[in-house]
């Protein structure tokens, strides 16, 4: 089992830097930020070592050392002191004879001497070897990369780091494995074509147990129980054992070891040292659990989770005041590279005509994340920079715009207001990003609130204002004509608070349902044929009032369980009124619902919830708990940008979701 140490530091970014470290370095870190919790912290379980800074608020650290020493086994722990203010020797001769410190750390102190304290106080056992296996030269071989690419990509990540090192094995489209050494860590990532598709680790941090029990799938003791049984269980894995103890299910060991194989990936974004070497000859692992996540997107999450903002504008010192333009030779494409609208942004300004720091200043997000997003564009090669901006001819002239569509609903947006000034920003991209009407935020949010009102129960041919008669290209040219003042770069460039952006995404969403549903004929002549025939109609037979009537029954009692936790109970009653009206849309909704909340974490229930869910939105689009439900769900599957998608249809639908409101206002 891996060793534990518990840090005691008030400091946030000190705590959460030293855990980081000792984690990669096999140890089971708890951290506590004063005196008094980290002594129940003792009270409860001795760690193998404790690091603690002296200066700490509630309990001071020499007070903390008395006590522990004062409890019965408290003079075995190995301890370690940080300090910036006793720093002078007779400070250290008295922790050390006093209270047995074995080391004391001045502040700023060298991470890499604070762990190799760490490990040698706890005792820390070498790490697990690795293996890497050769294939033999007689075995039949795919084609490989040449003996030229090997050589490339090979070197140390202080020149080339990890995320570069990836655009250069996808550059070569490399089949192969990429060994990657940091003193006695090994990791190595198996790539096909370029892409990372399996990683293998020596970091006892990383087994499956330790990952199970930090996401609380697993308990320790059921983590202990299973490393004991495996030696007495003929070659099975650990989670074969956890299963047969009936701690896991099949689902969760599934979702467990793709958390696992992430958690081996992006580790190694944190390494700004370590060498790597590329092989095209070896076999790969008979693994069924595989990476599946675009390039970019991968290095964008990488970026996000393991690289302090000082590392990437260190990263990016050289390029911030050199011209951004997108690559000339990009091995990806921009397509692939899914981020959300505000991120979009970014992307656009990215034209050869500003530096990476005009790009950061000007794309509206945080630094911090325009600075990430700069940084992934460069090391993907998505973008490069250049000494000198790039030139274009004249545009030619503007064409006219189409005719707008006969529409018998009220304009969108007002056309042009006399009484506002019109002001352009200088630059000519962004002004093609800027409203061409400037008027006030409060007329703005008035007017949008009202339209979203008067299109809560339009169908939609009347959200766009046509009729029912309109072709393909007149649901095109409705679309276009109103959204155009909608569409979040340009009020973005407006600086229009997030409350009326929201509105704005709200009536957006709206009229791309409707844009999708009747710019399909399929799906257009499924919904004409649904406003024609009303599932309720007033000449109901008396059979089918008591099917109404008894499934309304149903769902009611479905309501209640599902308020009040109870999920099975619901799910049997949202299943018997399901089943009297099989097309009725909520109900649909709301048994895929209550089969989520009774399995979140069962990644097959996850799966079937989102396809009931988007067939019960086709049969009721107007139910916004439908929409509310299907975003939840994304989310929890680690798709916020389509989640903020449904978050803001169900908004449209209807615009007192506070749920809703509630959910994309976090999301932003």
């Amino acid at each position: 089992m891996a060793k534990t140490a518990l840090v005691v530091e008030d400091d946030s970014g000190i705590a959460n830097l030293i855990k980081d470290a000792l984690e990669v370095a096999g140890l089971q870190v708890t951290v506590e930020k004063d005196g008094e919790q980290a002594l129940s912290s003792l009270k409860r379980r001795f760690p193998d070592v404790m690091i603690t800074d002296l200066l700490l608020p509630s309990l001071p650290g020499f007070e903390l050392l008395e006590k522990l020493r004062a409890l019965p086994g408290g003079k075995a722990v190995p301890v370690i002191v940080m300090s910036g203010i006793y720093r002078s020797q007779r400070h250290k001769k008295l922790a050390k004879d006093t209270w047995g410190v074995v080391a004391s750390i001045d502040k700023p102190f060298d991470i890499a001497a604070l762990v190799d304290a760490v490990k040698n106080a706890a005792g820390l056992a070498p790490v697990a070897p690795i293996e890497l296996v050769v294939r033999k030269e007689s075995e039949p071989t795919k084609p490989t990369v040449s003996a030229d690419v090997e050589k490339a990509i090979r070197g140390n990540l202080r020149q080339r780091r990890f995320p570069e090192v990836l655009a250069q094995a996808f550059r070569f489209k490399a089949t192969g494995a990429l060994l990657l050494r940091r003193g006695r860590i090994k990791k190595i990532v198996y790539v096909k074509d370029g892409m990372p598709v399996f990683v293998k680790s020596n970091m006892l941090s990383e087994c499956l147990g330790r990952v199970l029990v930090r996401e609380k799938m697993i308990t320790e003791e059921e983590c202990e129980k299973s490393v004991e049984l495996m030696p007495r269980s003929e070659g099975k894995l650990q989670g074969q054992v956890l299963i047969e103890m009936s701690a896991l299910s099949p689902h969760n060991l599934v979702f467990g070891l793709q958390l696992q194989l992430e958690q081996k990936l992006y580790d190694v974004f944190s390494w700004a040292d370590g060498d790597y070497q590329f092989n095209s000859r070896v076999e790969f692992p008979s693994e069924g659990i595989t990476l599946d996540v675009g390039l970019a997107n991968l290095v964008y999450e990488g970026v996000r989770r393991k690289f302090t903002d000082a590392a990437v504008t260190e990263l990016l010192e050289r390029s911030i005041d050199l011209y951004l333009a997108p690559h000339a030779e990009p091995s990806l494409r921009l397509a692939d590279f899914v981020v959300d609208d505000d991120e979009r942004i970014l992307l656009a300004l990215v034209d050869g005509r500003r530096t990476a720091r005009d790009v950061v200043d000007a794309s509206g997000l945080p630094a911090r994340v325009a600075r990430q997003l700069v940084y992934t564009l460069i090391a993907v090669e998505l973008a490069q920079a250049s000494r000198r901006a790039a030139t274009f001819s004249k545009p030619a002239e503007p064409q006219k715009p189409p005719p707008r569509p006969t529409s018998t609903a009220p304009p969108l947006l007002p056309k042009k207001m006399p009484e506002a000034p019109l002001r352009r920003p200088a630059d000519p991209v962004l002004a093609a990003l800027k409203d061409d009407v400037i008027e006030s935020v409060d007329a703005l949010r008035i007017r949008l609130t009202e339209r979203a009102r008067s299109l809560k129960r339009a169908n939609h041919y009347e959200v766009l204002g046509l009729s029912r008669q309109a072709g393909v290209e007149e649901v095109g040219r409705a679309f276009g004509a109103l959204t155009r003042e909608l569409q979040p770069d340009r009020l973005h460039r407006r600086s229009v608070p997030a409350d009326v952006r929201g509105l704005a995404d709200q009536l957006l969403q709206q009229l791309g349902v409707a844009a999708d549903v009747l710019g399909d004929e399929r799906r257009r002549q499924d919904y004409a044929w649904r406003l024609g025939h009303p599932q309720r109609s007033t000449s109901t037979s008396t059979t089918e009032l008591h099917r109404l009537l008894e499934a309304e029954t149903r769902a009611h009692a479905g309501e209640v369980a599902l308020d009040a936790g109870r999920y099975d109970d619901a799910v049997a009653a949202f299943e018997a009124a399901a089943a009297l009206l099989p097309e009725e849309g909520e109900l649909a909704a709301s048994l895929a619902w209550s089969m989520y909340q009774r399995a979140q974490n069962d990644p097959r229930v996850q799966a079937d919830v989102m396809q009931r869910l988007q067939r019960a939105i086709e049969l009721a689009p107007r139910f916004d708990r439908g929409w509310l439900w299907l975003g939840r769900v994304l989310q929890r599957a680690g798709r916020p940008g389509e989640a903020r998608t449904q978050f803001a249809r169900a908004i449209g639908c209807n615009p007192d979701n506070r749920e809703a409101v509630a959910e994309l206002g976090a999301l932003r």
